[in-house]
């Protein structure tokens, strides 16, 4: 029975299965399964496990079970798969948001009153104007700290200080921050003092990254561990990036972009329609 699990970032902590647990029902697991799945995690590893290894051996259990579910527990490793420059996720954020009602654009300059910006994304719609900068990090333990928040909110100052801005959009022009990892305790108290909008893996609670994306179903094609990485990104150059997006696609379309056969997307369209369904 696990004991102590070791995390991504070598450090050490207690073995929780309230943490594993709540995981489990966050995919709609019942809790005759969860339990069944709790009984082999304690029966079958190690009391000192890593966090890759807990996690491989749980989803290879959902997965012969019901490999739907499997694939929306793979959703935090998928979210690491839309890399590793970075782009991917700026991509995927900003058709996530679209979900929400913004108009959204990605990977745009803005002028400020002293110089010209790169925005990640650009959010507006009829009541906020958020300028946002995607912190991706291809190493789950890693954590971003104020110097991440300070800088996104200097460029917000300067940008909101150009003249050619107009006054309507300056008074909803709001800073905002997503990462796929954490912030740091600091980054966090210095955003709360000035009203800058963070989103992490499980921050806020009632709006983090992983609420956001299961609220609308909005799950990357990350989540399928058999694409490979050229096929992803052939599909991204298309803007297809989520399930949704690819179940909408016509199948014909599909295979002329991605070298996928018909029969393989007819299989991934059943699997979205699976997962899309629940």
């Amino acid at each position: 029975m696990p004991k102590i699990v070791i995390k991504s970032d070598k450090t050490k902590e207690p073995y929780n299965e309230e943490k594993v647990k709540n995981s489990l029902k966050r995919i709609n697991l019942s809790d005759e399964e969860i339990n069944q799945i709790l009984s082999l995690v304690n029966s079958k590893l190690p009391e000192v496990v890593t966090t890759k290894k807990l996690f491989a051996f749980i989803f290879q259990l959902l997965k012969a079970r019901k490999e739907h579910l499997a694939y929306k527990f793979n959703l935090k490793s998928a979210i690491f798969r839309l890399g590793p420059s970075g782009y991917p996720f700026e991509k995927f954020i900003a058709h996530l948001f679209k979900e929400y009602g913004f108009e959204a654009k990605h990977n745009l300059f803005l002028k400020g009153k002293c110089l010209i910006y790169e925005i990640d994304v650009y959010l507006k719609n009829h009541s906020e104007i958020f300028i946002g900068e995607c912190k991706f990090h291809n190493q789950k333990g890693r954590k971003n700290d104020v110097k991440v928040v300070l800088y996104s909110y200097a460029r917000f100052l300067d940008i909101k200080e150009n003249p050619q801005l107009k006054e309507e959009e300056k008074k909803i022009l709001k800073p905002l921050v997503v990462t796929n990892t954490r912030f740091t305790s600091e980054a966090i108290d210095f955003s709360e003092c000035y009203s800058i909008k963070l989103i992490a893996w499980n921050y806020p609670p009632e709006n983090s990254l992983v609420t956001l994306i299961e609220r609308k179903k909005y799950y990357p094609l990350t989540i399928f561990d058999f694409l490979n990485n050229k096929i992803l990104n052939s599909l991204f150059q298309y803007d297809i990036v989520s399930l949704g997006d690819f179940l909408n696609k016509e199948s014909n379309f599909l295979k002329k972009v991605s070298n996928l056969d018909l029969r393989e997307i007819e299989e991934i369209k059943e699997k979205i329609r699976l997962i899309l369904g629940e």
